[in-house]
């Protein structure tokens, strides 16, 4: 059974349309876009389920941060996809000073491996 999901432009987040009308993705392509949607939701931020999203607050926008504690917390997030069966490698760099969190991942997924880089930062 194939997935659709409505396609969201990579730089604003917003819906993706073409001729006036939305557009679609699926397979590998709709689980990449699952994943950087997961990785950029916050704990507590959807009202129906508080307990869905990354808890940034409690483990990643810290003082003293613990890199491998951070991978975990991430890896975790993208496990969680539908259509990820496993979390191939994961690097996580913090820019401290323009606060920005730098995730590189490949996962292995229904449809192949995908390999991403998402740019988290809340800075400048």
């Amino acid at each position: 059974m194939a997935y659709y999901d409505i396609a969201l432009s990579n730089k604003t987040h917003d819906i993706t349309i073409k001729n006036n009308d939305f557009m679609l993705i699926s397979n590998a392509e709709r689980v990449a876009q699952q994943i950087k949607i997961a990785l950029l939701e916050w704990q507590g931020e959807w009202f129906l389920d508080s307990r869905d999203g990354v808890p940034y607050l409690e483990y990643i926008l810290i003082k003293n941060y613990n890199l491998y504690h951070i991978r975990s917390v991430l890896i975790s997030a993208i496990a969680g996809v539908d259509g990820v069966n496993s979390v191939e490698s994961l690097t996580a760099s913090v820019d401290n000073q323009n606060r920005i969190l730098t995730v590189t991942y490949t996962a292995d997924t229904d449809y192949g491996l995908v390999t991403n880089k998402e740019v988290l930062g809340y800075g400048n």
